[in-house]
């Protein structure tokens, strides 16, 4: 790498609604993956980490272990990722994804010469790992293979954030994903989800798909695939204690922000605070994104107000009346931006 390559480091802002460029935010190399931090505690009041990481292919998995109270997420962007959760292990591939809940051990490996994923763990505080684990890393790419790695930080660091390694720990082998992994549990347990499957509801010409619910998380998180096509638009809305973070996967969309437009396009980032007022409408013939929350039951409102489908693509057209029926919901942590109910 050369000096042209460096990023300047860019430190996140705390609680208040931002954009992070592809490639910018805090970046930590632990154990040859780079780790991007997208929000930590102070971004998303406590509700979770969000990260990327980009892994080359990994000599071996990372050290199997469990956490106490930590949630565990994976959403596949590139590559393969092999992931394993107690008994079982899955080779996940672009779209697919895996929750781990606490208690239960797990661990993965990048079995492609380029992997990369998106997730979030719950609650916030667990991505200052990377911090204490690694070095700060200024590249715009992955290390050589020959990169020395100081390994005398990772013990501590796994101590500090009560990462409890597993002795002795077998690896199951991979079994295809497949029908047992196209429905969400429904209650409180680790599971592996196949690409564009769980429950699908459309609303104002986007198809959400749940990947993980208040049911899965004990109340805690929610994570949900976004998509449309062009045109299609969310009303400014605004919640009183949800925090939410969108990544775009892919396609081009303008995101307003408290009044102010941003257009995005994949690898972006988007923080919103709670109290943010904020709008979405796609500009590309198409555009993906992932929206995770915490604090409030504001991602509800795709239950509440969508409209339930089995179909797997996103509808050409809106329903006229989506707005009226989600100004007249009730018991659900969102409003329309200009209503006067927070």
């Amino acid at each position: 790498m050369t000096d042209s390559e460096t990023q300047p480091f860019r430190p996140l802002t705390a609680t208040a609604p931002y954009v992070l460029r592809a490639g910018e935010g805090p970046c930590h190399l632990v154990a040859g993956q780079m780790i991007r931090t997208l929000a930590g505690t102070a971004q998303t009041a406590g509700g979770f980490g969000a990260v990327v990481c980009d892994a080359p292919l990994d000599r071996g998995p990372i050290p199997m272990h469990w956490h106490e109270r930590e949630h565990d997420t994976w959403y596949v962007t590139r590559g393969k990722l092999q992931v394993w959760c107690g008994d079982q292990s899955r080779v996940l591939t672009p779209g697919d994804f895996a929750y781990v809940a606490p208690g239960d051990t797990h661990s993965y490996q990048s079995v492609a010469p380029r992997t990369q994923f998106f997730g979030i763990v719950a609650p916030g505080g667990w991505e200052q790992f990377f911090v204490d684990a690694g070095e700060v890393w200024g590249m715009t790419g992955l290390p050589p293979a020959d990169h020395p790695f100081d390994f005398s930080r990772m013990g501590p660091a796994m101590g500090k954030h009560r990462i409890m390694r597993v002795e002795n720990p077998m690896f199951a082998e991979a079994t295809p994903v497949g029908a047992d992994d196209r429905a969400l549990p429904g209650d409180h347990a680790s599971y592996f989800l196949d690409a564009g499957y769980g429950t699908r509801r459309a609303l104002f010409g986007h198809l959400s798909t749940a990947m993980l619910t208040g049911a899965e998380s004990t109340g805690l998180v929610d994570m949900r695939l976004i998509e449309g096509g062009r045109g299609a638009a969310m009303p400014a809305l605004r919640h009183a204690d949800t925090h939410m973070l969108l990544y775009v996967v892919d396609g081009t969309v303008t995101v307003t922000l408290a009044g102010v437009a941003h257009i995005v396009s994949g690898g972006d980032a988007v923080n919103i605070p709670a109290g943010t007022a904020y709008a979405t409408q796609i500009d590309s013939g198409a555009a993906r994104w992932v929206a995770s929350s915490a604090g409030g039951n504001g991602a509800a409102l795709w239950d509440v107000t969508g409209s339930e489908t089995p179909a797997f693509s996103y509808p050409l057209h809106h329903d006229a009346e989506d707005r009226d029926r989600l100004r007249a919901v009730i018991g659900i942590d969102v409003a329309l931006a200009g209503d006067d109910r927070a």
